[in-house]
């Protein structure tokens, strides 16, 4: 699988190669291989660039360090590490052949932008910092050194991110986007390995079976072997452009053409340039050369490894994105599990405050202060943070008199009564201080601050925390909280797209309706430029009500604003006495002891000879 990019090393028409590639694979390898070969065959100036400083001196420990003192050739030109000589350190290594390595982190721009390079390794690209101090981004910092070398050469690596966000991502989606094909040992047909062919079986009881996976071929539509698999991904390396081919949309001969639509033989040339059906001519440059491959094209992880991952990861938004990125090598859109107001209407249960679901362990309440009313949500929260929506709520009224505040204060005191008998209380609120009657809003907390009635402000930056460490104060004195809107958005989009009763997943009761699902999925995920880096935010469109979604994000946020620890369940509501008989016949249990408390330290007093003071 590695041929094909190790063969663009060397080729003098290629000045770019993109790995956008599985965890694991040849991405490492690669630059390693391509260090030792400018220093053995072709000796150059080399930069190697890691995220960080630190991670930098850990590859120069762990992996370049072994690589110059194991192989014969590198050993005769490279001084020793023994040597102690100042050719030979954490951050640089000269040799004997005249080629020089310096090896930095993204994060350092002095380190980036000095000297000129002929040749710049960049691994995980995607981990860089958006800016190297204030001189911009790392990536273009450091191969605008090469700008005055004819025969320069620049190989980036790294498994790809959030698409609109992925350096590797950009960078793959630039190149003429290569993909590995693999004949099929049965009918010859040559195709890339998706996981959308392949197949598995389950058993009776529908239990998944990876030990059965297989790829099936999309020409004879043939179930290959995990034997098979292994044989036919080891055969590429005959082929005369090593299985690459060039998979870039292109537009020639006045049509648009699109190699991955392509079916049989005669698309492509002998190095696997794509040629225009028309004129024959090849359709994209091959100056820039990118590679994309999955895990299914590993030799050391069985597909049946793969497959069981995916099915750990079904479910859980967080986890199929580590799936989708780390095994298939593909971008992470947001919005890849689909979420529709009908779809979470249809999954309503029957439920109510006064008969919660048992998994409810702590209650929570969200309030949006409007103009003319306050909407409230009540949420029970569980383990996973599982939640179960109670109730919406919408009262109206004048929030700058007290009778609406008494309304919301008569449900935040209310009692709710779980299914096994337990009496609950709300724990924690969150009221947004935001709007026209922030002060009204303060006051009423701070009345109630030892309820856990809490004054918020949302705080849209990206990289806030939803609940902050510690308090802020108003202009007027008052305790407020600032609360990262973005992460919140984040994590409730997260939940939504949890599809199995667990952590994250979301139920709701009887109580909601279409339009307040419309609301909570009002917030619309965008991407901005601000200081030429694309920046994720939130926005509802104009016109769009999103109080449901505020809600929900405020007793998030009141639920993270909780001890770690969660309050332990009251005690079980008095069940109605039965008749004098059946109490006097039960036997009387004995009160249990109360527990032993340890005696506490005196101090110990005494007079001196004298008697007359302390000693």
């Amino acid at each position: 699988m590695a041929v094909g990019p190790t063969h663009a090393v060397t080729d003098p028409r290629i000045k770019t190669i993109s790995c956008m590639v599985s965890t694991q694979e040849f991405k490492t390898e690669l630059l390693l291989n391509t260090a030792g070969y400018y220093i053995d065959q072709d000796p150059a100036s080399l930069l190697i660039i890691l995220p960080t400083d630190k991670l930098a001196q850990g590859f120069t420990k762990d992996r370049l360090d072994p690589l110059l003192d194991e192989t014969p050739c590198l050993v005769e030109v490279v001084p020793s590490k023994k040597s102690r000589s100042q050719d030979r350190t954490l951050e640089r290594v000269l040799a004997d052949t005249g080629a020089l390595i310096d090896i930095v982190g993204a994060n350092s721009p002095t380190d980036l932008s000095s000297r000129p390079k002929r040749i710049v390794l960049a691994d995980e690209v995607d981990k860089y910092p958006a800016s190297a101090g204030k001189e911009g981004d790392p990536l273009a910092l450091a191969e605008e050194r090469q700008s005055t070398f004819w025969n320069r050469k620049s190989v980036r690596t790294c498994s790809p991110t959030n698409k609109g966000f992925s350096r590797i991502g950009r960078e793959y989606d630039m190149s003429d986007q290569r993909k590995l094909f693999v004949r099929c040992p049965h009918c010859d047909h040559a195709q890339p390995l998706t996981f959308k062919h392949v197949h598995w079986e389950k058993d009776t009881e529908g239990n998944h079976l990876p030990e059965t996976a297989g790829i099936s071929c999309k020409g004879c539509g043939v179930i290959w072997t995990e034997k098979e698999r292994r044989e036919a991904i080891k055969a590429v390396v005959n082929e005369t452009d090593f299985g690459w081919r060039q998979t870039k949309p292109f537009k020639c001969c006045g049509e648009d053409h699109k190699p991955l639509k392509w079916e049989g033989e005669g698309h492509w040339d002998q190095e696997g340039r794509a040629l225009c059906p028309t004129c024959l001519e090849p359709g994209v440059s091959l100056e820039h050369a990118g590679f994309n491959a999955s895990k299914l094209y590993s030799l050391s992880q069985p597909l049946s490894r793969t497959v069981q991952k995916f099915i750990g990861a079904k479910g859980d938004p967080s986890t199929l994105q580590v799936f989708v990125n780390t095994q298939l090598a593909e971008e992470w859109e947001e919005g890849s599990v689909k979420v529709d107001p009908d779809g979470l209407l249809s999954r309503r249960e029957v439920y109510g405050p006064d008969d919660l679901p048992e998994g409810v362990l702590v209650l929570t309440a969200g309030v949006d202060v409007q103009d003319n009313r306050l909407e409230l949500e009540i949420v029970g929260w569980g383990a996973g943070q599982e939640s179960w929506g109670v109730v919406p709520l919408v009262l109206y009224g004048d929030p700058s008199q007290d009778a609406v505040w008494n309304d919301l204060e008569s449900w935040l005191l209310r009692d709710f009564l779980r299914a096994d008998g337990r009496l609950m209380r709300i724990q924690a609120a969150a009221i947004d201080s935001g709007g026209h009657h922030t002060e009204k809003v303060y006051q009423f907390c701070d009345k109630r601050v030892g309820r856990r009635v809490h004054a918020i402000k949302g705080d849209g930056g990206a990289g806030k925390p939803i609940w902050p460490r510690r308090a802020s104060k108003s202009k007027t004195g008052f305790t407020l909280y600032m609360v990262g809107a973005h992460a919140a958005s984040d994590q409730i989009y997260g939940n939504l797209r949890t599809t199995e009763p667990g952590a994250g997943y979301c139920h709701y009761s009887q109580e909601y309706d279409l339009s307040w699902f419309k609301q909570l999925l009002a917030e619309k995920l965008i991407v901005r430029k601000v200081g030429g880096q694309n920046v994720r935010a939130y926005e509802c469109p104009k016109g769009t009500r999103n109080e449901a979604h505020d809600c929900r994000r405020y007793a998030l946020a009141a639920l993270l604003s909780l001890p770690r620890k969660l309050p332990p369940a009251p005690p079980k509501a008095p069940k109605p006495e039965s008749n004098a008989e059946e109490r006097s016949s039960a036997p009387a249990k004995p009160p249990a002891p109360p527990p032993k408390k340890k005696p506490k330290r005196r101090r110990r007093r005494g007079y001196n000879d004298t008697g007359d003071s302390w000693l």
